[in-house]
């Protein structure tokens, strides 16, 4: 098998791997806040367990590489972490996934303003549509208590491709440890709001699986840009929008609206087919 088609089968895998991540986290049924904490020292704890693995005894000056800009890596996506999960609070599963899945269209428009990377027609005429998509996904909750938890979603894809760019634009040092602070202070920020830190033994399990699921998901989804284009890791990000629907449908019965059917249907068509041309430019 070509290293090109492993790491192909491999994204698709950690992206299944990571599709019941939200519906775990609609399981467990527990403090918005207590789910962040433990959710972080789980993901920070699996992380680190994997940088030892892969490189113990340089794991010290792993970590002191990143710098100061590893550490604003590790805000960003530590706050995202938390929008996340309160998203989740407010809003469906259905209609935080299509919010988030327009990251990849967010880090455009900021790698335009930001890094002055020049964004071709298609894609403007891709931002164009998600932004469509998104609007009528968000449409009905507007002036509802849902507008919340889409706002906050929203927040977590900014934060999510906020985190994107100082990668990118420091892309010559691994960002991996930083994944793991993000975790560890997403967990101290939660902290200071959870009512309390102890979890039923029902969802003890469910934030274990959760805690495993993201670990090895998103280790693998970081990894995988070195071996196959980041446009193809796009064009199968979206996968994850319609197998946590389709869970969260069959599991929990929580159907998705006809506007998130229609806007997210928008949204991931326009993601798949953006990321096939760019890999398709890119060859």
């Amino acid at each position: 098998m070509k290293l090109h088609t492993k790491w192909i089968l491999i994204t698709i895998l950690s992206v299944v791997i990571l599709s019941p991540d939200s519906l775990l986290v609609r399981l467990a049924d527990s403090n918005s806040w207590t789910l962040v904490f433990w959710r972080g020292i789980g993901f920070g704890i699996g992380v680190l367990l994997y940088l030892i693995t892969v490189n113990s005894k340089g794991l010290v000056s792993d970590f002191s590489r990143i710098g100061h800009v590893g550490l604003f890596v590790a805000l960003f996506f530590g706050i995202n972490s938390v929008t996340f999960v309160l998203a989740l609070e407010y809003t469906t599963i259905a209609n935080t996934l299509i919010i988030i899945s327009s990251a990849p269209i967010i880090t455009a428009i900021l790698g335009w303003f930001v890094l002055g990377e020049r964004v071709s027609m298609p894609t403007i005429i891709a931002m164009l549509i998600v932004l469509l998509g998104i609007y009528l996904v968000m449409y009905e909750n507007f002036g509802s208590l849902n507008i919340k938890g889409d706002l906050l979603a929203l927040s977590t894809a900014i934060f999510m491709s906020i985190s994107f760019i100082l990668i990118r634009k420091y892309k010559s040092v691994s960002m991996v440890p930083a994944m793991s602070i993000g975790g560890f202070l997403s967990a101290i920020l939660a902290f200071q709001f959870a009512p309390s830190l102890i979890v039923s033994s029902g969802a003890f399990w469910y934030v274990v699986a959760m805690c495993g699921v993201v670990t090895v998901s998103f280790t693998l989804i970081t990894i995988a840009p070195r071996y196959i284009p980041a446009a193809e890791v796009g064009m199968i990000m979206p996968l994850e929008t319609v197998l946590a629907s389709l869970l969260a449908w069959l599991i929990i019965n929580e159907e998705p609206s006809g506007n998130a059917i229609i806007g997210g249907a928008v949204v991931i068509l326009t993601l798949i087919v953006h990321s096939w041309y760019s890999a398709k430019s890119e060859r």
